[in-house]
């Protein structure tokens, strides 16, 4: 099956589902490449047949920080010397929304990206592109400035313009979430920036007892075959249970067997018991979640740990990850903004005792990654 299939056709007017088979004997990892270009991650949470460890996880993931910034801080040497070039910084003003204020990122490459609105963008005075979104309308600009640039040496008048431009401009404060992560690892570094306020991404481990699960490995062997309407619907469902399941224990209920709902007929009368089609089986399933600022290197490493501890219980552990609804880009550096929502989320399963993973990608309406 070839790759980046569209779950609907539709252009403009709904949010895409795009599904992906790789394999991860491939030097390509499209599994890698969905995850490692994929900055601006709010929450993951990976389901497995036994329990990772928490301090595993932890180990992975690290922390990140809060701090009270000027944009102006974000181009000064010493930010770009003693960060931005020796290590991979993730960054995203917090006070705007994408679709109607200013928001200033920077993505984990060296790249500050400013989406503007047209009045802050015209007095700015830097030269920038129009928005792809809104569609047609003009309203918004984006500027990008690569930081590891050798014109951005302060004696360059590049450099200078830029930073003339934000002192007038962009001089007030901002709040920003900020990683500063191994470029290598993904590993969480130290901040040592005055006023950062260092916070840990919030852990929650749930077991998922007895809920019905959709058998994958049909999904994988028609998957090489040209894509059936019966085949689409089917990875549209899956999807779907992938959503339910990573979404806590109050979501999975809905999954729950026969053998449990009885049970719990007497508790509620409006349980609403999600239907998950054959094939399928009883299963129970342990769920790591995690929030904050997290890498996309760090959540690469953690499923590697994932992926290996499941090839003894010839389990498939699935990874399911929410991006940043007012993320400036989505994947690869591709434009994102909000129209109905600012969906940017992906799934995976893998199934490592054939090397292949399957990859949902889903955005909303207004993505220049569909």
């Amino acid at each position: 099956m070839s790759s980046h299939i569209p779950l609907p056709k539709e252009k403009h007017s709904h949010t895409k589902l795009y599904v992906t088979l790789s394999s991860l004997t491939s030097k390509k990892r499209e599994d890698k490449r969905c995850i490692e270009t994929h900055p601006f991650n709010y929450r993951c949470t990976i389901l497995t047949r036994t329990p990772l460890q928490k301090q595993t996880v932890l180990k992975h993931i690290g922390g990140y920080y809060r701090v009270k910034l000027k944009p102006s801080d974000l181009i000064s040497p010493d930010f770009i010397n003693g960060y931005v070039k020796p290590d991979t910084i993730v960054a995203l003003s917090l006070e705007s929304r994408i679709d109607t204020g200013d928001v200033i990122a920077i993505d984990g490459q060296g790249t500050l990206i400013l989406s503007l609105c047209k009045d802050t963008y015209e007095e700015l005075g830097l030269v920038g592109s129009k928005a792809q979104f809104p569609i047609d309308d003009g309203s918004r600009h984006i500027v990008r400035i690569d930081l590891k640039s050798v014109i951005m040496d302060p004696c360059k008048k590049y450099y200078q313009r830029i930073k003339w431009r934000f002192d007038e401009v962009l001089d007030r404060e901002m709040d920003f979430l900020l990683g500063r992560f191994d470029s290598e690892t993904g590993a969480a570094l130290n901040f040592d920036m005055p006023g950062a306020t260092q916070c840990s991404p919030a852990v929650k481990e749930y077991v998922l007892r007895d809920i019905w699960a959709p058998g994958v490995d049909e999904l994988f062997d028609e998957s090489t075959k040209r894509p059936s309407d019966e085949w689409t619907g089917r990875s549209s469902d899956i999807f779907e249970w992938i959503g339910i399941a990573a979404s806590g224990t109050d979501g999975a209920q809905r999954l729950l067997s026969a053998k449990t709902t009885s049970a719990m007929a007497a508790a509620t009368s409006d349980l609403c018991i999600y239907s998950v089609d054959e094939p399928r089986s009883i299963q129970t399933l342990y769920a790591t979640s995690f929030s904050g600022l997290i890498s996309a290197r760090a959540i690469s490493s953690l499923l590697e740990c994932a992926i290996a501890s499941s090839v003894a219980d010839r389990s498939n552990p699935i990874l399911c990850v929410w991006g940043h609804e007012d993320a400036p880009v989505s994947w690869a550096a591709n434009e994102h903004s909000y129209l109905f929502s600012g969906e940017n989320l992906y799934a995976q399963i893998y199934r490592p005792r054939a090397n292949q993973c399957l990859t949902f990608q889903a955005c909303g309406p207004w993505d220049a990654f569909s």
